[in-house]
């Protein structure tokens, strides 16, 4: 184990400035929460929860999704830092974790795109005793191979979900089924070098209701490149072949392998979009709420219907996953998209109450925290810290 921290640290600048002015801050555009007279109102200042300066167990160790938190079966504490090699941190209580070097997934790099096992992060987990499904977010980076002729990251990304398993309560990840078969989600079009970024990408957390498995995860289109929200379920985790999307009528859809389907005799095999409007391409993360009693979405997003127009992460609200309300802005940031040079730019939110019951962090109450990456000198750059700051919900705020 690497030796993090025994006590989360404030941040001195940024968040906490607003908390105490006249503090500098290195970041000129910090995090501002956004006063949008919602349930959700940020509470306090931020905390480092992973400091890539001082906690790195190797360059490329950090929170490049939202991270996923689950209790084993021994009551302590594991949130799971995704990224092409996947690593943990560990503990009693999420005050005091400490970060493993252990890797728990190492991308598997297979040459061939129909194999869905090239680049692959831990995106989501469910714990059922020593036994954690995952599903993975796996990135066919065609950059790295000759039939990329551009050698463009952008032009050559294939994405698709697919499912993973450990054993040992977490400690190490494989596949219980053999690729291809393993895959869990992708679109109906096969890989096409040079053409763009184009699949099934970065699955929310998985969350258990009504007697079914539920996660949100995003779609972009080929050829056009449009990007939606899809939401699908399944009964039995184990089975990666059981997902089902919504398709505006029910959880009928069945998603596609597009190197061995006959996709002419299936039907609207890219999954419907949910709620676009209200929620537009909002998927990192989903609780079910006691307070409010309503599902609680939180994404990146902006908002054209609003004057002034704050990008940042947001929230919104559902009685049934199905139907949102419009989409509410909590803490404005700046995103890469809209940064030049190596500007702060920050990612990956999902809403974690630390007192929630159960294994896997599916409900949230009256307290939650904010988790997210703040990447110091913009997208290029490895120095990218985990960040987590307090929010208050409850329906008469």
């Amino acid at each position: 184990m690497c030796n993090a921290k025994n006590m989360m640290r404030l941040i001195l600048p940024c968040l906490a400035a607003l908390a105490l002015p006249g503090l500098a801050c290195a970041d000129a555009d910090p995090p501002r929460p956004f006063d949008a007279g919602g349930p959700l109102q940020i509470s306090g200042p931020a905390e480092i929860v992973f400091d890539w300066t001082t906690d790195r167990c190797a360059d490329h160790h950090f929170a490049d999704l939202p991270v996923r938190a689950f209790r084993g079966s021994d009551n302590q504490i594991n949130l799971i830092l995704g990224h092409d090699v996947t690593r943990r941190m560990v503990g009693p209580d999420f005050d005091s974790l400490t970060v493993s070097c252990d890797i728990l997934l190492t991308s598997t790099r297979a040459r061939d795109p129909d194999q869905f096992a090239n680049i692959e992060w831990i995106a989501a987990t469910y714990a059922e005793g020593d036994t954690i499904h995952a599903l993975l977010h796996n990135e066919y980076q065609g950059n790295r191979y000759p039939e990329c002729q551009t050698a463009d990251y952008f032009s050559c990304w294939y994405n698709s979900i697919t499912y993973a398993r450990s054993e040992d309560g977490g400690a190490t990840f494989g596949y219980p089924v053999a690729p291809p078969a393993h895959l869990v989600a992708s679109i109906p079009e096969p890989y096409a070098p040079d053409e763009g970024i184009f699949g099934a990408f970065s699955p929310s957390n998985i969350l258990a209701h009504d007697g079914h498995y539920y996660a949100f995860l995003k779609i972009q289109t080929y050829p056009l490149g449009t990007q939606h929200t899809c939401l699908m379920r399944t009964e039995t985790l184990g089975d990666p072949d059981s997902w089902r999307y919504w398709d505006g009528v029910g959880f009928n859809g069945r998603f596609a392998d597009p190197y061995r389907d006959d996709l002419r005799a299936m039907r609207a095999t890219t999954c419907t979009p949910v709620a676009l409007p209200q929620i537009a391409q909002m998927y990192e993360g989903v609780t079910w709420n006691t307070e409010l009693q309503q599902f609680i979405l939180i994404g990146t997003s902006s908002d054209p219907s609003r004057n002034p127009d704050p990008f940042g992460f947001y929230y919104a609200l559902s009685d049934d996953l199905i139907t949102w309300e419009p989409r509410v802005p909590l803490l404005e940031v700046r995103l890469p998209w809209r940064a030049t040079g190596r500007e702060t730019v920050y990612l990956y939110p999902t809403l974690i109450d630390h007192d929630a019951e159960g294994a896997n962090f599916e409900t949230s109450g009256a307290e939650a925290w904010l988790y997210f990456t703040r990447l110091n000198f913009g997208s290029g750059d490895l120095d990218r810290d985990l960040m987590r700051v307090p929010v208050r919900i409850g329906a008469g705020e």
